[in-house]
């Protein structure tokens, strides 16, 4: 049964494209998504608060500090820990790495 060697298809029928290809269009809007994405990635990291706990032999105990942006935010050794008195040798990393890390504070784990 050789009845597919016989089978002539009728006049040339032109194919159309089902999906149409990735035009630069399409692409562009890709990479403009994805840089504007790491933009504001960046900008968050940047905005973040990142605490740190450590003896301070300036207030001669265990303390947790909160930095934003290299300035020093909180520090638990102060009564209202918003207002800072001291000469901020805690935002020098040598200084803070003298001691054995300390556990946070309760008060600023949140």
């Amino acid at each position: 049964m050789d009845w597919l060697s016989e089978w002539e298809p009728g006049p040339y029928m032109g194919i159309e494209q089902v999906d149409p290809a990735v035009d630069a269009g399409r692409l562009t809007a890709w990479l403009v998504l994805l840089i504007a994405t790491m933009v504001i990635a960046a900008l968050w990291y940047r905005q973040r608060v990142f605490r740190h706990s450590f003896w301070c032999a300036t207030a001669g105990r265990d303390v947790a500090v909160r930095l934003r942006l290299g300035q020093v935010v909180s520090c638990s050794a102060f009564e209202d820990p918003t207002m800072i008195a001291c000469d901020r040798r805690c935002l020098d990393r040598s200084f803070r790495t003298q001691w054995p890390r300390a556990t946070a504070a309760p008060e600023l784990v949140k």
